[in-house]
C-alpha cells in the first residue's frame, strides 16, 4: 500500500480538525464522510471538496471500500463503528476515550480482536511542546526523570453574562458524568505515561461544585512509578485562568528540569534550552501529529504509539483515580 483512501465517520465539531490534518498528510485522501445527520456530512464534504457524503457509515464502508476509517463521532457510536470497520478488515483510528468506562472499552477492543488494526486518537501527547519534552528526555538532557507536576486550568465554566463559555462551545459537557478525569485529565494521564512509563494511582480527589454540571469540574491525581512520582491537577472553573484549557508542567530529572510555562518550554541542566510555541497552532498540530503517525504506521506496518493496550492502561488509571477519590470522599 502506497496511499490511503480514508473514510470519516462523524461530521461534528472535531471533524474540522481531523479533515485539516488529513489534508496535511502526504499519501492520504479522504474519499467520503458519513454522519447520521446527512446534511451535516454533506456540508463538511463540500467544505473540503470530498466527493461523497452518507447518512449511514456501514453503507459508506461498503460503497467506498476505504483503506482506513477515521472515527470522530461521539462515545456512543465508537463500539458499532469499530465493529463495522473490523468486520470489513478496515484499519481504524477512533477518538478517545474508546468508551466512558474501562469495561466498555475492553469490550470494544475484544470485539475488534485481530481482524483489523486499531489506534486510539489520543492526541495530547502529540502537542508540539510534549513531543519536544520527549525528545529532550530521549537525549538524556535532564538525566533520569524523577517527578512530574502537570496541571491544566480554564475559566470556561465560570458564568459570563449568564452563560458558561465552555458549554457554549461543547454543550454535551454539562451532562458528562465523568468530566474532569474521564474527559479531560485522561489526556494528561496519557502524557504522564508517555513521559514516565508505567504508573499507578496513589491517591485522588474530585470536586463537584455546580448544580447544573453533572460531572466533577476539578480533580487531583497522585501517581507513583518505579523511581518516579507525578501529580496531575485540573480545574475548569478557575478565576483568572484563560478560557481555553492551558497546561503547565514541571518535569524534574536527576540532572535538570523541563518546564512548560504558558507558551514557553525550557530546560535547565548542563545545556540550557528554551523554545516558544504558538499555542493556538499547537492545537491543530496535535491532530496533525496523531493522524500523521497513524497514516505512517498503517503504510509502514509500524506499531501505534496509542495502541488499544496503551489506552486501556490509561483508562485503568482513570478508573483507579475515581475509586481513590470515592474512598476519600
Amino acid at each position: 500500500m502506497t496511499a490511503l483512501r480514508v473514510a470519516l465517520a462523524g461530521a461534528g465539531m472535531v471533524s474540522l480538525h481531523h479533515l485539516r490534518a488529513w489534508r496535511a498528510t502526504p499519501g492520504a485522501r479522504v474519499v467520503a464522510i458519513a454522519d447520521p445527520e446527512l446534511a451535516r456530512a454533506t456540508r463538511r464534504a463540500a467544505e473540503f471538496g470530498i466527493g461523497a457524503a452518507y447518512g449511514d457509515a456501514a453503507e459508506m464502508l461498503d460503497a467506498e471500500r476505504p483503506d482506513v476509517l477515521d472515527i470522530s463521532a461521539g462515545h456512543a457510536a465508537h463500539g458499532p463503528l469499530c465493529l463495522a470497520a473490523a468486520t470489513r478488515g478496515i484499519a481504524m483510528l477512533c477518538q478517545k476515550p474508546l468508551a466512558p468506562s474501562l469495561a466498555e472499552a475492553r469490550a470494544i477492543v475484544d470485539a475488534v480482536g485481530a481482524r483489523a488494526r486499531l489506534m486510539v486518537h489520543e492526541n495530547w501527547r502529540f502537542r508540539p511542546w510534549y513531543r519536544q519534552a520527549r525528545r529532550w528526555l530521549d537525549e538524556g538532557a535532564i538525566g533520569v526523570p524523577l517527578r512530574l507536576a502537570l496541571a491544566t486550568r480554564s475559566s470556561g465554566f465560570i458564568p459570563q453574562q449568564g452563560k458558561r463559555p465552555a458549554l457554549e462551545r461543547q454543550p454535551m459537557l454539562a451532562t458528562v458524568e465523568r468530566l474532569m478525569i474521564g474527559e479531560v485529565l485522561v489526556h494528561h494521564l496519557d502524557v504522564a505515561v508517555s513521559l514516565l512509563g508505567a504508573l499507578e494511582v496513589a491517591g485522588a480527589s474530585i470536586c463537584r461544585e455546580f448544580g447544573d454540571i453533572r460531572g466533577e469540574t476539578a480533580a487531583r491525581i497522585e501517581l507513583a512509578g518505579e523511581g518516579s512520582r507525578a501529580t496531575l491537577e485540573g480545574n475548569l472553573a478557575l478565576q483568572g485562568a484563560p478560557l481555553p484549557l492551558t497546561d503547565s508542567m514541571n518535569l524534574t530529572g536527576s540532572a535538570g528540569d523541563i518546564v512548560l510555562d504558558g507558551n514557553r518550554l525550557s530546560r535547565s541542566g548542563p545545556d540550557r534550552r528554551s523554545v516558544e510555541f504558538d499555542l493556538d497552532a499547537g492545537y491543530q498540530a496535535s491532530y496533525d501529529g496523531a493522524i500523521g503517525h497513524f497514516a505512517d504506521a498503517v503504510l509502514r506496518g509500524h506499531a501505534f504509539a496509542t495502541s488499544p493496550e496503551v489506552h486501556l492502561r490509561v483508562l485503568a488509571l482513570a478508573e483507579s483515580a475515581y475509586r481513590a477519590a470515592g474512598a476519600s470522599a
